[in-house]
């Protein structure tokens, strides 16, 4: 019989997880199950409209589950990973989730003869782009549908609230007779070092309140358009409403990495360490008395760079080993250092040999240096394989 995975993978499932090749990334799908669970009840309880943005998360169906038909995708290729989900009518709504450039149309064009396709726009030029664009026959009499993005902070993709950019592309996307505004987004990224608890709530009425602004900027009060949150730590503290939204006015939360969670969501006093679904295994390749490190066997392609408010590109989640870090990554390797109050010297805690399991920082960009996830069960027993949609 024909072997779903690459040659010699399959001789790890039913392994425990420290008896993986290093390095290698796990995902607990028990914690995963439980993730999901909680952010479908605040959803729900809201009241609000959800989009699964599945960048990272390639457990889709989990993901959707009876809540929603709606994704967001951040790649060509990761629209083209859900065509299977798309036939079956799992998806019937795709938000390509980066303000669009000439070289993707053709291909999201393409793909919306398949499935109702929503574009992000955040510069007038985009729609003398979209108005010169030849559409295919089964499209030709169709309009793109559009959100116009925000900044609400971030600086990241987006226009102010306040910009009088903001004005005049909302006045040529009025006129343009291919373009529909959909709606606004808004993506509410960290904005402190160090959150308190609470301050994720903040943040989101602060959000919701700038999208009802922008809609006021539309030229027809009435309407429809689908007001869009964008956050996994603002989407774990949904509450009703405080807001009473007009009658065509619709909250749409986007989220994904809420389901597998890392050490920038925990800085944020929204999660705890339990909610950590994924994870890395390496190996410890040399021991260093003299300076009190350790070299493991995972770097930048294992871990990424990303910097966290929590110390360390990650973090040993062994309780008995609380406060070693990596602390410095090459490419192929990186540096275990020491953090903590009490003196633990490393000739003592690591051998050559040991297998450690790291927190990472953002699991977004890990999960993509990683060919393929290990699925674990709660004994931390390989019980599956999860192939990600890599590359554009």
């Amino acid at each position: 019989m024909h072997s779903l995975y690459p040659p010699g993978l399959e001789q790890h499932i039913g392994k425990h997880k420290l008896q993986l090749p290093s390095p290698s990334l796990c995902i607990s799908l028990p914690v995963v199950e439980k993730n999901v669970r909680k952010l479908h009840e605040n959803v729900a309880a809201a009241g609000v409209n959800f989009r699964a943005h599945v960048k990272t998360n390639k457990v889709s169906r989990m993901l959707l589950g009876e809540l929603s038909t709606k994704v967001a995708v951040s790649t060509i290729r990761e629209a083209q990973g859900l065509e299977d989900l798309i036939a079956e009518g799992v998806v019937n709504d795709l938000l390509y989730g980066v303000p669009i450039c000439p070289s993707v149309l053709p291909s999201l064009d393409k793909l919306s003869t398949k499935v109702c396709t929503r574009l992000l726009v955040d510069h007038i030029d985009h729609i003398s782009l979209l108005s010169r664009f030849i559409r295919c026959e089964q499209n030709e009499r169709k309009p793109w549908s559009v959100f116009i993005k925000l900044d609400t902070g971030s600086r990241r993709a987006g226009l102010p609230l306040h910009s009088a950019d903001l004005q005049s592309l909302i006045h040529a996307a009025e006129k343009a007779p291919n373009v529909d505004i959909y709606g606004f987004y808004g993506y509410a990224a960290r904005t402190a070092n160090e959150w308190e608890a609470g301050q994720a709530e903040d943040v989101l009425q602060t959000h919701i309140s700038a999208v009802l602004q922008a809609a006021r900027l539309v030229s027809d009060p009435t309407k429809p358009l689908v007001l869009a949150i964008g956050s996994s730590i603002t989407a774990r503290v949904l509450r009703p409403l405080k807001e009473r939204l007009a009658a065509n006015l619709t909250l749409e939360i986007v989220a994904g990495t809420a389901i597998y969670n890392d050490l920038q969501q925990l800085a944020t006093c929204t999660i705890d360490s339990s909610q950590l679904a994924m994870s890395v295994i390496a190996e410890i390749c040399s021991v260093y008395g003299d300076r009190n490190e350790a070299l493991i066997n995972a770097g930048v392609l294992a871990l990424t760079r990303e910097p966290g408010e929590i110390n360390g590109i990650a973090r040993v989640r062994d309780h008995a080993k609380q406060g070693w870090v990596v602390g410095r990554v090459s490419q192929e390797h990186g540096i275990l250092v020491y953090t903590g109050r009490d003196r633990q010297d490393a000739t003592d805690v690591w051998k050559i040999g040991d297998k450690v399991e790291l927190d990472v920082q953002h699991t977004c960009i890990v999960g993509a240096m990683h060919g393929w996830h290990f699925v674990t069960d709660q004994d931390g027993i390989v019980r599956d394989i999860y192939f990600p949609w890599k590359w554009w």
